[in-house]
């Protein structure tokens, strides 16, 4: 083996070398991001699932202040007007 194949061939070796260091590292880069995405997502999903929590209770508390007056009153208070709407009955049709 000649000087010169001899030093490309520590050459390409040590390149070889360096790419898989910096293939791991960047591995670990990665993976790291990809647990504090996960962690940042299930932090959305918890703020989505206590407003549709929230949304339900608001609801419940809109319906029972139909009979309750004091619900009613503290919804007023709380900036929430409800509005009572007779129920339309649907329109029968004639079907001949």
């Amino acid at each position: 083996m000649k000087p010169t194949q001899f030093y490309v061939g520590v050459a390409l070796g040590a390149a070889c070398l360096v790419l898989s260091i910096a293939s791991v590292c960047l591995g670990q880069s990665n993976q790291r991001l990809q647990l504090e995405a996960q962690g940042q997502q299930m932090e959305i999903n918890k703020g989505n699932m206590s407003q549709q929590i929230g949304t339900n209770i608001l609801r419940d508390m809109a319906q029972s202040s139909v009979k309750d007056e004091k619900m009613k009153a503290v919804l007023a208070k709380n900036g929430f007007n409800i509005q009572v709407t007779p129920n339309q009955e649907p329109s029968k049709s004639d079907k001949k």
